[in-house]
């Protein structure tokens, strides 16, 4: 038994440490120091502040902050993203799963859609994940149905609304999304390509 048991601790430590092994620091991973993560840190917490104090703070000069800002916005460790913080501002989001046959035929169709303001592949049940807003359920109601339900591609579709952002979190919004119509989104959406078999009846309630 304790011999069994010796043998049992001694395969938990090899695991422990492979598993060690693999595990990569942000510096290794990113290529990038300590300074470079502060710098990051406190642009994340105030967008705002300046060249100047981010010098004091990591013990710089001013050119040299410049410089590194510049690098890591090139390598995309810096970037800024325009639109609507839904935190603080009343637009209403949905989050929808997709499960489909062909998960790139659903990214085609939605990379132009003026609603889609996120969308990720994953694993599991569902394949896709968007984030889709709009100034009120009825119409986002509408484009999942849309879009997505009467999909042939499409195997299944749940829905779940977001009630409130625990943290900032900003969503672009193009607003080409007031001129749905119920039939397609803009001039760039793919049902305008096949609109007979996607028409909606725009007098129905849902």
């Amino acid at each position: 038994k304790d011999l069994n048991s010796l043998k049992l601790s001694l395969n938990y430590s090899g695991v422990i440490k492979k598993m060690d092994m693999k595990k990569k620091k942000f510096n290794d991973l990113l290529k990038i120091d300590d300074d470079d993560k502060k710098i990051i840190e406190m642009i994340e917490k105030k967008p705002s502040i300046t060249h100047s104090d981010i010098a004091k703070e990591i013990e710089k000069s001013q050119p040299a902050v410049g410089a590194r800002i510049i690098k890591l916005e090139r390598k995309n460790l810096l970037t800024r993203q325009v639109g609507f913080n839904v935190k603080k501002v009343d637009i209403r989001v949905v989050i929808v799963y997709i499960s489909t046959k062909d998960v790139e035929e659903i990214v085609k169709k939605i990379e132009l859609c003026p609603f889609i303001n996120h969308a990720f592949k994953i694993s599991g049940e569902f394949n896709l994940l968007c984030f889709i807003a709009a100034s009120d359920l009825k119409t986002i109601e509408k484009l999942v149905d849309l879009c997505f339900r009467k999909d042939p591609n499409v195997i299944n579709v749940k829905t779940n609304v977001l009630i409130e952002s625990i943290h900032d979190f900003v969503v672009p919004i193009d607003f080409q999304i007031e001129n749905f119509d119920g039939r397609h989104c803009g001039p760039g959406c793919s049902l305008t390509e096949n609109l007979p078999k996607f028409k909606f009846n725009q007098n129905s309630e849902d």
